[in-house]
């Protein structure tokens, strides 16, 4: 496989080459693979976190459906599972490569766990693509849906899921995997979800603070099963020295589900909980902006050098920029001129209401307000790669003017 590097940015580049002992190849096939390799001491706590809820015995047929460097199957030996079949793709790690979307539907198990690939959106070639299964004795229209079946592509991470559905044994089979957190974003993956509920009335959804590969990549594990004792529950379990659990309805499948922001929020690290919400000063029209990654005078560097109206000038061209991606950088604003200012593409722009467009007071305290409560955005929310925010986090934020 050839990875074409001129599609990316020299920030992107040296993104993709950070750390001395891997070479270009290594990287190129990590991120072709989607490969983030599940630490030993990670694998031995999620297993707990399954047979706490679910007992197996030692027999129960077990799919790792992309076992990588074998932590799993080692770590489920280590504990008495005798039954355990595994796939794994990439030559470099096993003699007998073997590719999931090739194995049978027809092979049944009590339990399929592991890491699946995670999809990187950067590299063109590590997207699975249904059209590249079109001659295997496994059809794509055997766990696609209809919608994911017109699609070019699809995130292979949702694609492991879906198959390792039609490889469940019964009701008392369970799904659990390594997911990235970005998974249980609000509305994202609905597709994916439903097909989970229509056969899960549990979800299990554990996050702690150890970094779980050698990338740092939020993530946590995911359980897919069907417990009595928790029928139509969400269990979200976060852990920092102490372990927090929270119990939700699974009705709330499709509401942001993040452990860590659930516990920050009940702890009161989020405080942002008096006065009017933004979307009563904000339109929720869309506003066309000059944007150039290369050619632009606005930038998060220098965002908060622009949270005044200039005297003398026009006030109305002036609107509400957010930074919505970035470590350190999500939730500064600004305000910039809509006629003249160029962005890069980390910002939500956002106009104001009809009767706000000429207020300069509104507008700067708006601006001062958000700035002077930056770490709300860092708490409320954290995505694979970088921290983001959603439009709806900036019309949610409650401001006193």
């Amino acid at each position: 496989m050839q990875l074409n590097l001129t599609n990316y940015s020299k920030s992107e580049q040296i993104g993709l080459f950070d750390k001395p002992e891997e070479n270009k190849s290594d990287v190129i096939n990590k991120f072709k693979y989607g490969q983030y390799f599940t630490k030993t001491k990670i694998v031995e706590r999620v297993l707990k976190i399954i047979l706490e809820f679910k007992k197996y015995p030692c027999d129960a047929s077990i799919l790792e459906p992309s076992f990588g460097t074998g932590n799993f199957l080692k770590v489920l030996s280590n504990n008495g599972f005798n039954n355990v079949v595994g796939c794994e793709i990439d030559p470099a790690l096993t003699e007998k490569p073997k590719d999931f979307f090739d194995y049978l539907i027809s092979n049944k198990f009590d339990l399929s766990i592991g890491n699946p690939p995670f999809t990187k959106y950067n590299v063109f070639e590590s997207y699975y693509y249904p059209k590249n299964y079109k001659n295997s004795n496994v059809s794509p229209s055997m766990y696609l849906t209809e919608q994911l079946l017109k699609k070019e592509k699809e995130k292979i991470e949702n694609v492991f899921i879906l198959k390792c559905l039609k490889h469940l044994k019964n009701k008392d089979s369970s799904i659990a995997f390594v997911l990235p957190i970005s998974f249980f974003i609000k509305n994202r993956n609905k597709e994916i979800k439903q097909k989970i509920l229509e056969k899960f009335s549990t979800i299990i959804i554990f996050q702690n603070k150890e970094v779980w590969f050698d990338y740092h990549i939020p993530c946590c594990f995911a359980v897919f099963t069907n417990v009595d004792d928790f029928k139509d529950k969400i269990i979200l379990q976060f852990e920092n020295g102490e372990s927090h659990r929270y119990i939700l309805p699974i009705s709330e499948f499709h509401e942001e589900l993040i452990p860590e922001v659930v516990f920050n929020k009940n702890h009161g690290i989020v405080q942002n909980t008096s006065g009017i919400e933004l979307r009563r000063y904000l339109s929720k029209n869309k506003l066309k902006c000059k944007k150039s990654f290369d050619n632009n005078n606005v930038s998060a560097k220098n965002i908060l050098e622009k949270v005044k109206i200039p005297i003398n000038e026009k006030i109305e061209p002036y609107k509400l920029a957010v930074v919505r991606v970035g470590n350190s950088s999500v939730g500064k604003c600004g305000l910039i001129n809509i006629e003249n200012d160029i962005l890069n593409d980390m910002f939500y722009v956002l106009d104001f209401q009809k009767e706000h467009q000429n207020n300069k007071s509104i507008k700067e305290s708006i601006c001062e307000a958000i700035n002077q409560n930056q770490d709300y955005f860092k708490n409320i929310t954290c995505r694979v790669g970088s921290k983001s925010i959603k439009k709806e986090d900036v019309f949610n934020f409650k401001i006193k003017v």
